[in-house]
């Protein structure tokens, strides 16, 4: 028997496109699946439209949020009640291709995630282009990786159990796939899979759309911006397993939370050091990202 696998749908009001995506999950062409949909206090018809899913489908554990928890809670939510050895992520409004487990279960091998490439579609799921035409898509193989960002998507990830006790329980300040991704890159790293496995649907609802600049800022000041930043290094020096990342991950949050010449002096430094692998999301040359470093000494981002 194949490895079980749990796909993970976070609901809240999304009953537009919430149809055509739980068809597209139960038509996986991957045998073994069970399906944990968590609906987080809707007030249309979502829940409704779960519940006669889950009255035909015995796969399908429904858990229903009594008061409204936000995204981030009620994926942590379902993660928490999945019982398969790999655990994929399903926002409501998207529309997955049949054989996406099939192949990234085929491809993750040793690596503790593995993402794919997507395919962008308007509000009508007319396909407009792929995420990697906006994005730079690559490798994570470590926790440094992860020091300034990622590009690695929930909606397109596929990873092993082992991450949970790492990932958990989730941050408010930082997006769920990101913390489920420096999870996976800490320990056996991240692959990217390059084919479109997912239609992700683009339009006025996303929380956030493929076009990350464009994201919800959880700020408003500077001042508040760089205490965010802080309290990430923070969070994911706090997280890495012991050893020689976990000290360059603490070193680096503690010279961020100073001001100080000597502070800024020694972020260059570090960053300078490890530009390759701290900018790779950004898919620069390595002296585009060497020269990056360089900001730090007046900037704190």
């Amino acid at each position: 028997m194949s490895t079980l696998i749990s796909i993970v749908m976070a609901t809240y009001n999304g009953d537009k496109y919430l149809r055509e995506q739980v068809d597209s999950l139960l038509a996986q062409s991957y045998a073994t699946l069970e399906f944990i949909f968590v609906d987080d206090a809707s007030s249309d018809s979502s829940l409704a439209i779960l519940k006669a899913y889950a009255a035909k489908d015995s796969r399908i554990q429904l858990i229903e949020n009594s008061v409204n928890q936000g995204l981030i809670a009620t994926f942590e939510i379902g993660i928490r009640a999945a019982k398969g050895e790999m655990i994929a992520l399903s926002d409501q409004d998207d529309v997955w291709l049949p054989e996406k487990i099939g192949l990234l279960a085929a491809a993750i091998g040793p690596y503790s995630l593995i993402y794919a490439n997507s395919a962008l579609s308007n509000a009508l799921g007319e396909v407009t282009g792929k995420y990697s035409d906006r994005n730079h898509l690559c490798d994570y193989p470590n926790a440094l990786n992860y020091v300034f960002g990622t590009k690695a998507m929930g909606h397109a990830m596929l990873f092993k159990r082992e991450i949970i006790d790492l990932a958990l329980p989730f941050a408010e300040f930082v997006g769920h796939d990101y913390i489920l991704g420096f999870a996976a890159a800490s320990l056996n790293g991240v692959r990217y899979f390059p084919q479109t496995l997912v239609n992700y649907r683009q339009h006025n609802s996303n929380t956030v759309g493929a076009d990350l600049s464009k994201g919800k800022k959880n700020y408003t000041t500077r001042k508040e911006r760089n205490a965010r930043i802080v309290k990430r290094l923070e969070l994911i020096a706090s997280r890495c397993p012991a050893g020689s990342e976990r000290e360059i991950l603490i070193r680096l949050a503690r010279n961020f939370a100073s001001t100080s010449l000597m502070s800024r002096a020694s972020r260059f430094l570090t960053v300078a050091k490890h530009h390759r692998a701290m900018l790779a999301y950004k898919g620069k040359s390595a002296l585009g990202s060497f020269l990056y470093s360089f900001k730090l000494l007046i900037s704190i981002f």
